[in-house]
């Protein structure tokens, strides 16, 4: 049988977590609009469909590999999506990689289309994700996943957008690179923070499950100090990138949200548990990423008018 409960399938892929493709993508498009008036929407549309699907089979792949490997019957009967439904390992298996086909099929086309940058940044993408749970030393049981993980969906993605969005132009050079990941950097400690209150929630399962992350290394007192040093970078380079015109001054608007950023993390500040305080927490990222997103896509859309003025 190769069928699979949708309710299971939404749970197994994180499909909730997709929802962040889109809004690089938009990103991707304020950006290029501010900077060279002028996105590929077919190829970035494309890359889009691509990044949703191997989200997709990284998040099945995820789920499958931590069951797999867990060593804590506690995790498997009580806290993994496969063991708390007692779905057989080869149903999702085949769902995994059915979920491979799409994005094998579209980056094939767009590699022939747009060159071997577009298959190096797909190549450096799925390895991470596929690192993150399997292999000799998964990312997830290192020090390192939560910075990794940060960068790749901050960073990486929105690249990838923005480099298929131009590449017919060939205005895509180092030098747009750098000012993508400038531009994304608040994105990239929010990511950062959201990683960071994942693992103060999960450190005990972690620990059962022989999982060295960067929360039980530094202790969780100081990751929650972390925690806050994170947003506070978060916010604070808003108003240095704005005066470096890396981003439109409108985007200085996002500051009125740390009021309101900063009360919703007050739950999880007192007690980190995942089914609770968590969600709080990742809310908060999305209000702050989408807003400030938003924000860029106006100052884009000044510009453009301003232009033709």
């Amino acid at each position: 049988m190769f069928i699979l409960d949708r309710k299971l399938f939404s749970e197994l892929s994180e499909m909730k977590t997709t929802t962040l493709d889109l809004a690089w993508l938009l990103m991707a498009i304020a950006f290029t609009y501010l900077n060279y008036q002028t996105f590929d929407f077919f190829y970035g549309i494309l890359g889009f469909v691509a990044v949703f699907f191997i989200h997709l089979f990284i998040n099945f792949h995820n789920n499958y590999m931590d069951y797999r490997n867990s060593t804590s019957e506690e995790y498997r009967e009580k806290i993994s999506t496969i063991g708390i439904n007692r779905e057989s390992l080869a149903i999702v298996k085949k769902w995994m990689y059915g979920l491979a086909i799409f994005p094998l099929i579209i980056g094939a086309f767009l590699v022939y289309k747009t060159g071997m940058i577009t298959l190096a940044i797909g190549v450096v993408g799925v390895v991470i994700g596929l690192l993150y749970s399997s292999g000799p030393k998964p990312l997830n049981s290192t020090m390192f996943g939560e910075i990794v993980v940060a960068i790749a969906i901050s960073q990486l993605i929105p690249i990838t957008y923005s480099y298929l969005g131009l590449v017919g132009s060939a205005k895509f050079d180092s030098s747009t690179a750098i000012s993508v990941i400038l531009v994304s950097l608040p994105n990239t400690f929010a990511f950062f923070s959201a990683e960071l209150s994942n693992g103060t929630c999960d450190l005990e399962s972690d620990r059962k499950n022989g999982r060295n992350t960067l929360v039980s290394k530094v202790g969780k007192a100081n990751a929650l100090s972390l925690f806050k040093a994170s947003w506070a970078l978060a916010f604070l380079l808003v108003p240095i990138l704005a005066i470096l015109k890396v981003v439109p001054y409108i985007t200085l608007l996002i500051v009125l949200l740390y009021p309101n950023i900063w009360d919703g993390f007050r739950p999880y500040l007192k007690e980190q548990v995942k089914t609770t305080t968590y969600p709080l927490v990742i809310r908060s990222v999305s209000k702050f990423s989408v807003t400030y997103i938003l924000l860029i896509a106006v100052g884009a859309i000044i510009k453009l008018v301003m232009k033709t003025l």
